[in-house]
């Protein structure tokens, strides 16, 4: 399947705000096609038709041919772009293969990749001549509600679209799949002088042609600074994942989301935030170990809140990759002993206790059992581990490393080292055997 990006409009509302076309202002480190473009390649979309009017020369020079996003671009030229989007998208009918599916989109119009995964499965039970169309029934969670164009459905099917519609249920997305029926349409309402997308798909909704497809992600249309600023909330917040242990939630996330919303920018990568993280916990264990575990602890947490940093990044700006997943995991590790170790070296240091050197020890060995488990489970169930569901009462248990890394904060502002890691060392044995007994429940039940 291809991908029509309508992207041939001024973009006069938002044009005092940024020095560039709308498709081109960067949203959190991506230009806002950019981040289309990407997102639909994370479904396997790989061929791309790009409408262009205004500023088709600026969109050509920052997108070219594709290569560098890994998909291919075509463009088509609308001079007439001043007339209306429905325009515009009938200039596909230049490139439209006989009896093709294909997706519409807006390219200041932001959905989320699961989304749009939902939507592209959709296609498969698109009749020939229908035309699918993303519609949000949730009202109450929209942004500028009257701004949007709204639409009035009977159970999935729309009867009506319109911006100054009274009686509605939905808002239209500004996400299509299209068929030839939808050229055919805007063919017929240009000439009618009815310039707008909205006008041909008004035609196909009277005939019962226009299918609804009801979203359950989020979405937003950039169509002023507010509606930006708005968006950029949206996919912040979408950056935070169901597994987050509890102190990922309520601490972390708050400090790690700041430092990517002011990183994005930049041209830092995971990977590189990755080991900034390692070095952190490399100097938390020297200051442990140099008997300055205040300092220590402190940047013990500053190690779990940049450990989340990376993945936001990695998802935000579509850079993940198998070996940065590796790395993350192994410096992760790597630090983690090395921090304990520290701890370890004071206390025994400090008091010359056998038992200090048992307990790091048995707090070492339990330590990278939670990440070994959640792999493994993944790898022989094929489904994600979630602690919220799959913990039971031991998802209380701060054993997660967020857990852990706030224990050890903890055991350092309030030079408790020896009870820091006795905590860790039974919380950690625990959990395991906790998580192995339900595992066992549930290969004896199939």
């Amino acid at each position: 399947m291809r991908a029509v990006l309508l992207a041939a409009g001024e973009g006069k509302r938002l044009r005092p705000y940024f020095d560039r076309p709308k498709p081109l202002v960067r949203l959190l480190g991506l230009a806002l096609i950019e981040r289309n473009i990407l997102s639909l390649r994370e479904c396997g979309i790989n061929d791309f038709i790009i409408i262009t009017g205004c500023y088709a020369e600026e969109i050509k020079d920052y997108l070219g041919s594709g290569e560098k996003f890994g998909v291919k671009i075509k463009y088509l030229h609308n001079p007439d772009w001043k007339l209306g989007n429905g325009v515009s998208a009938y200039t596909f009918q230049q490139d439209y293969r006989q009896e093709e599916k294909f997706i519409l989109m807006m390219s200041d119009h932001i959905f989320e990749v699961d989304l749009l995964k939902d939507f592209i499965a959709e296609a498969k039970n698109l009749k020939p001549d229908e035309l699918l169309l993303a519609a949000d029934s949730r009202l109450e969670n929209i942004f500028d509600l009257d701004e949007c164009t709204k639409v009035k459905a009977r159970q999935n099917y729309a009867l009506q679209l319109g911006k100054e519609l009274n009686d509605f249920n939905a808002v239209d997305c500004g996400l299509f799949i299209g068929t030839g029926s939808l050229l055919e349409a805007l063919s017929n309402s240009i000439a009618k002088e009815a310039y707008a997308l909205t006008d041909a798909v008004n035609l196909l909704a009277k005939e019962g042609k226009v299918k609804l497809h009801f979203i359950k992600h989020n979405w937003f249309d950039v169509d002023d600074y507010q509606s930006y600023k708005e968006g950029e909330k949206i996919l912040l917040q979408s950056l935070i994942p169901p597994k987050d242990g509890f102190i990922s939630k309520v601490i972390n996330r708050k400090f790690s989301i700041r430092i990517t919303k002011f990183l994005t920018p930049t041209g830092i990568t995971p990977n590189q935030i990755t080991f900034l993280s390692f070095l952190t916990a490399l100097a938390s264990a020297i200051f442990f170990a140099l008997g300055n575990p205040f300092i220590g602890g402190i940047l013990a947490q500053l190690t779990s809140i940049l450990d989340g940093v990376d993945g936001e990044i990695a998802r935000l700006k579509f850079l993940r990759s198998d070996f940065g997943e590796i790395f993350d995991s192994i410096l992760d590790r790597y630090g983690d002993f090395l921090i304990v170790i520290g701890m370890a070296f004071s206390w025994y240091q400090h008091t010359g206790q056998t038992v200090a050197l048992l307990i790091s020890a048995a707090a070492l060995i339990g330590i990278p059992m939670s990440m070994l488990f959640k792999e493994k489970f993944r790898n022989v169930f094929g489904k994600q581990f979630i602690p919220e569901f799959n913990d039971g009462i031991t998802r209380y248990f701060p054993a997660n490393r967020d857990g852990r890394l706030f224990i050890i904060m903890l055991g350092g502002i309030f030079n408790l080292l020896p009870a820091s890691l006795t905590i860790l060392a039974v919380i950690t044995h625990l959990q395991t055997f906790y998580r192995l007994y339900n595992v066992r429940k549930l290969t004896s039940a199939e």
